[in-house]
């Protein structure tokens, strides 16, 4: 029994450090997680194991990536590792709550001073009650003075409160209260768009891509579209209209599109388009020096390929020679998303960007193993293995599972070329790398670290297999059934909605029987 794990265009999207499933959508994953019968040799199952991670919406205070819009609204701060003295703040909002009577001036200063000791209460990671505290004593300030007269900068502040006060909220998985403040934020713009306010028009373009993300995330797709299509024809009147540069942001839509689109099963075609129209964009700015879209142009031209080969994967092509030269294109594709990607960690090894690198060449291994292409699948995971190393240590739970991931799909290419010896080294270590995610504290719950383990099954199968193969029935057995024992607890946890998994219980247990008689 072969279980294959493909690694195909994974991203890795994080809020401080810890992991986002799309939990909403969990069970309808997991029934996709399970085995398809393909042979009735040693190697008899195929396992496509997707997990859905999506983009986080708004630059949080720490200044992760996001796949929402970074506009001028966006929470301050950012990774900055010193701790600030805010002393100083807390005495002068001291000095000025116990005025009687405040200039607008001075409501300015101290709104602006609560969002500040918000943000270093973001970057401490104190309790989002502290945080949507200090942001509604803003609110309350700023909505007095605006009351007291219209103020175009009194407005426009407000109207960024809320926008802090809706990615905090979406920050911390509440999203039906991001939605409401990204609602909250809009009316509060939209009289100064009505004005012809270019800035306005820009912010609200920023909350309906935004809002798109969360109802992506919240599985509400015909939302989600709407979302991002008025998004995109907001930010092109803004182009038209002001100088702002919002050719980024019409491409973080396009690749919100086809991301979308993706996972609403519409047509390749459509899909191509929309991801295709965001590298033009990207393009276009790197054509004028800004190299710093570089990095997102190959994500996209990676998005690109797997949802290209995602698609030729189900595609019933008339021979083997076909298929194999319609993947070969998608992998010359990839080659030069890896191109890209090893251009720009050799100038700036910065993190993220290594794990874009990463991500690509296991997806080319991945792809490679799929076609049988087990010697050139190798040098693939040899090199995202060897250069990498220090992922098997990393503290991000998915980032854990797709370095393990890596050395599980090296040992079936092993165990494809005779190497049983090293592939039972991979495989091992496979193992070990995944158990790291149940035993350290990694901020998962049980639930949670189930999911995980749904993959540790396709290990213990794989490691059985090749004890099989080189003759020691017993080891063999013993992952067959360490194998059971994890799908034993997951039936019980999850009980019906994890009926697909009774195939692979069954499988398990038909392997441990024919062990047994011989």
């Amino acid at each position: 029994m072969e279980i294959r794990y493909l690694e195909i265009g994974f991203r890795l999207f994080e809020i401080k450090g810890s992991l986002r499933l799309l939990w909403s959508k969990k069970m309808s994953i997991l029934a996709e997680m399970f085995f398809y019968v393909c042979s009735q040799d040693l190697m008899t199952v195929l396992m496509y194991s997707v997990f859905a991670i999506l983009p986080i919406v708004g630059i949080a205070a720490t200044g992760n990536l996001s796949s929402g819009c970074s506009c001028a609204n966006s929470p301050d701060g950012g990774g900055n590792d010193e701790p600030r003295d805010i002393e100083p703040l807390k005495k002068r909002v001291t000095e000025l709550e116990s005025m009687s009577v405040r200039s607008i001036e001075q409501n300015e200063e101290l709104s602006d001073i609560y969002i500040e000791l918000a943000n270093v209460a973001y970057d401490e990671c104190e309790a989002i009650e502290t945080i949507v505290m200090l942001l509604n004593r803003a609110e309350k300030i700023l909505k007095s003075t605006l009351a007291q007269g219209e103020d175009t900068e009194i407005r426009r502040r407000l109207g960024n409160v809320y926008l802090h006060r809706a990615v905090t909220y979406n920050d911390f998985d509440e999203l039906d209260l991001a939605i409401d403040s990204y609602n909250t934020a809009l009316a509060t713009f939209k009289p100064l768009d009505e004005s012809g306010d270019g800035e306005a028009k820009y912010d609200i373009a920023g909350i309906q891509l935004n809002r798109g993300t969360i109802y992506h995330e919240k599985g509400e797709f015909l939302k989600a579209k709407t979302e991002f299509d008025e998004s995109f024809l907001a930010f092109r009147a803004v182009e038209k209209i002001s100088d702002l540069d919002t050719r980024y942001f019409m491409a973080k839509v396009s690749i919100a599109q086809g991301t979308l689109f993706r996972d609403m099963g519409e047509p390749l075609e459509k899909v191509v388009d929309a991801y295709n129209r965001a590298m033009r964009l990207l393009v276009e700015l790197i054509d004028i020096g800004q190299m710093e879209h570089e990095r997102e142009l190959a994500n996209v031209l990676m998005d690109r390929c797997t949802a290209t080969y995602e698609s030729y994967r189900l595609y019933k092509f008339e021979s083997e020679t076909e298929r194999i030269n319609k993947i070969g294109d998608v992998l010359i594709d990839v080659g030069r998303g890896i191109e890209i990607l090893d251009r720009i960690v050799k100038a700036d090894p910065q993190f993220d960007s290594r794990i874009d690198l990463f991500n690509a060449i296991t997806t080319e291994g991945s792809i490679l193993l799929d076609i049988d292409n087990f010697e050139e699948a190798i040098k693939a995971f040899d090199r995202a293995i060897n250069e990498f190393a220090e992922f098997a240590d990393a503290d991000d739970p998915v980032l854990l599972l797709h370095f393990s991931s890596a050395l599980a799909n090296r040992a079936i290419c092993l165990v494809k070329t005779n190497k049983f010896d090293d592939a039972l080294i991979d495989s091992s270590e496979s193992i070990k790398v995944l158990e790291k995610v149940q035993n350290a504290d990694l901020g998962l719950d049980d639930e949670e670290k189930d999911l995980f383990q749904l993959q540790m099954i396709s290990y213990y199968a794989n490691r059985s297999n090749i004890f099989k193969a080189i003759g020691n029935k017993n080891e063999a057995a013993k992952d067959y059934e360490n194998g059971i024992r994890i799908i034993e607890k997951l039936k019980k946890d999850f009980g019906e909605e994890l009926s697909s998994i009774s195939e692979t219980y069954k499988t398990l247990k038909e392997q441990i029987d024919d062990l047994s008689d011989k």
